[in-house]
């Protein structure tokens, strides 16, 4: 089993993650972002740390500045396309290996050489994400080469808590736009408030219509439809 060095904290190496696992009616969101070494100060500079403890103004200011210095691929995964995959028998957890898989692909082949750390914020083992990749119906082009998985990778390294942001970024924005277009304001996460918010939306756009807008499968489509 492959082990990270102990000083990777200050190596060159790519992070990877994800956003909007768990919220109803937002998109999944992958990034990867690649970081030199001599890039890892200047992160630290600008305030670079774990999303989740950061307000979402803070994130998009940072998330701008990090497109302009580091090379990166997000993925922003509308629900049609989750649930498309969910309906052919795949679960979440494959989907998250194929954005993952995708963003990592797609930023590896434009670098100038193949980095020796490719570090996931652990969803899955790595055992398990080959396994996932390999029951899409459609295989992609595997990476597995240099691929760690590692729980709190943000705290293992700055590119991971990178990703992070640029993911949590544009979920932000996203979900801003889709407030706009639908012109209410559509909720994170998968509480009631959310499914109130969910049962307006049918009620405004009906159900066919809606069902592209959610994670069809998770439990409060039952209780969003209860009554229809």
């Amino acid at each position: 089993m492959m082990t990270l060095p102990t000083n990777i904290k200050h190596l060159s190496a790519i992070g990877s993650d994800e956003v909007g696992v768990g919220d109803y009616l937002a998109p999944l969101v992958v990034t990867s972002v690649y970081v030199e070494a001599h890039q890892i100060e200047a992160l630290h500079a600008l305030g670079v740390k774990d999303s989740k403890s950061m307000t979402d103004k803070r994130i998009c200011e940072i998330a701008s500045h990090i497109k302009e210095m580091l090379p990166h691929k997000t993925v922003v995964f509308e629900n049609k396309y989750y649930n498309a995959m969910i309906d052919k028998g795949l679960n979440a957890h494959v989907v998250k290996s194929f954005l993952h898989n995708k963003t990592l692909s797609e930023l590896t082949r434009h670098l100038p050489e193949y980095p020796a750390y490719l570090i996931v914020d652990e969803f899955a083992s790595k055992e398990n994400h080959f396994k996932y990749l390999n029951q899409l119906p459609k295989k992609p082009d595997i990476l597995e080469k240099n691929v760690y998985f590692v729980k709190k990778g943000e705290s293992v390294h700055i590119a991971v808590a990178a990703a992070s942001i640029l993911a949590r970024a544009a979920f932000v924005t996203y979900m801003k736009q889709l407030s706009q277009q639908l012109d209410m304001d559509i909720l994170k996460g998968a509480s009631a408030k959310v499914d109130t918010c969910a049962r307006n939306l049918v009620k405004k756009h009906g159900e066919a219509f809606f069902k592209d807008l959610c994670k069809w499968h998770f439990a409060n489509t039952k209780r969003v439809l209860g009554g229809h």
